[in-house]
């Protein structure tokens, strides 16, 4: 059976939309005939949603991978968007099994996680949950910033129940072997089922839809501007200065913390 991925729309700053719902490397293997290598990511199509393109549900390319009794780490840029490992990880969701790797993943990538932890979530590569089992993910969490990154809020207020004060449920993977690692994919729900987040599917053998956006270049300038923490750095060693110089020094402990992070809250909304 031949696979199409079919254009959807266009979001101004992000690119062209496409949808194809195949098997996960049938799926790659349409999006690579339009010039897309990997799968949206999920904040890639919360923008879709909040551009009023399509609301569909959607893989993308974030990845979930666990070991048992650890807590789950979500990374960037998963190591099943390539050919090869697309069909390992068909073939083993067909037995309702997960894809695996040695426990090294595992620890490589927590290393990661612990090593960023100072970073803003939205510029962060991995990142490890707060807890294991299910989550539920309010707007300001660092799961949420990380997932959604700066569409968080916008998403929240315009998709899900409750607005900035409601939640999202993230179904966790928990991981079936102490000596490897469990890897698979984050599945974003459509707002009508609330938008759940689920990293423990097995689904990727069957004819499930995903996103794929070509990028623009409105949308490549964007991703090479300032990043989150650049800014609350920069800001962290300006604000007190600007104290210094209106001669009020005694000010910049009181409120430096609460105006940085008031300034970040202003970046995440653009």
């Amino acid at each position: 059976m031949e696979y199409e991925a079919q254009k959807v729309g266009e979001v101004k700053g992000l690119g062209i939309i496409y949808r194809a719902d195949a098997p996960l490397n049938r799926q790659l293997e349409a999006f690579e005939k339009v010039g897309i290598n990997t799968l949206a990511t999920p904040e890639e199509v919360a923008q879709i949603r909040l551009a009023d393109i399509a609301d569909n549900w959607s893989r993308t390319n974030m990845a979930p991978i666990a070991r048992k009794g650890a807590k789950t780490i979500l990374v960037r840029n998963s190591p099943l968007m390539n050919s090869l490992m697309a069909v390992s990880a068909v073939k083993a969701h067909s037995n309702s099994e997960y894809p695996t790797m040695g426990k090294e993943v595992y620890e490589a990538a927590e290393a990661i996680a612990i090593n960023q932890t100072g970073i803003e979530p939205e510029d962060r590569s991995a990142i490890l949950l707060s807890k294991e089992g299910d989550l539920d993910l309010t707007s300001e969490m660092d799961e949420t910033r990380f997932v959604l990154g700066r569409s968080a809020t916008p998403y929240f207020v315009k998709f899900v129940k409750g607005g900035k004060e409601g939640k999202i449920h993230f179904y966790n993977l928990s991981g079936t072997s102490k000596d490897k690692t469990d890897v698979n994919y984050l599945w974003f729900g459509y707002p009508l089922v609330e938008s759940g987040l689920a990293a423990g599917d097995w689904g990727l053998y069957d004819d499930y839809g995903a996103f794929g956006v070509l990028g623009s270049a409105e949308g490549s300038a964007r991703k090479n501007g300032y990043t989150l923490t650049e800014i609350a750095k920069a800001n962290s060693e300006v604000i007190p200065v600007v104290f210094e110089k209106a001669k009020v020094p005694g000010l910049a402990s009181m409120v430096s913390r609460d105006l940085n992070q008031s300034l970040l809250a202003k970046l995440r909304k653009q």
